[in-house]
Order: structure tokens, then sequence, then C-alpha cells
């Protein structure tokens, strides 16, 4: 049985390489969302986000679930439910990403929640 001290170098280098491998992830990650981010057909890129919306770090999360929230407001890719994605946007807002905190506070009013500012942000493609 290792004592304490070989325990906590073997827990130092394990840290270590999943801190490595977690950066890896993380890197991964981000580069899928640009390049969906750029995705001219909605219908995949909001599968993709849906399939990804509890990966990573909260500050990916945030980024994620405020791109379905504008999706859903704006029925591009999916069909739209002002109701689900205001939830999205104020969860986003939630873990902090300020874009969704501007969004909440500019169309929390509306009737439609920004849905046709939403619209404007992502025209639909041909």
């Amino acid at each position: 049985m290792p004592n304490s001290a070989q325990a906590y170098r073997e827990y130092l280098n394990t840290r270590k390489l999943f801190k490595a491998e977690e950066a890896k992830y993380l890197l991964v990650l981000n580069e899928l969302l640009r390049s969906v981010s750029e995705e001219s057909d909605y219908k995949n890129a909001f599968v993709t986000y849906d399939k990804i919306k509890d990966e990573g770090n909260d500050n990916f999360k945030r980024q994620v679930k405020f791109k379905i929230g504008l999706h859903l407001l704006a029925g591009t890719g999916c069909e739209e439910n002002i109701a689900k994605g205001v939830s999205f946007i104020i969860e986003a807002k939630r873990l902090g990403f300020y874009p969704a905190k501007k969004w909440n506070q500019d169309h929390e009013k509306k009737n439609d929640y920004g849905a046709s500012e939403a619209k404007k942000l992502l025209p639909v493609r041909i």
C-alpha cells in the first residue's frame, strides 16, 4: 500500500495529465463551436448545438445555450419556440454570458422576446 507521500505524488501527476487533456478537449470543443457557428445549414447547426449544450465548462455552455435560444426564437433550423428560446437565453444569462444579459434587458418586455430581432441575426440562407 502506498504511503501518503507516494499517493500525493501520484495525484499531482494524474492531475497534470488530466489538465493537459482537459485543455485539448476544450480547444476541440471551441473549434467545433466556431465551425458550427459558420454553418450555412441551420438545421445541422441546431442539432449540433443541442448535442453539445451540456459539454465543456460554463463559458462554453453559456455560448451554446445563447445560440440555441436565438435559433429557437427565430425558428431557424428548428421549429420556432419562444418559451423554450427564452429559457435557454435566461440559462446563458445565469451562467454569466453578457450578450444573454443584454438580450434579456433589451427584449424581456417584448411580446416576442426579440424573435423578430433573432430572425434578422439568423436570416434564411439559400
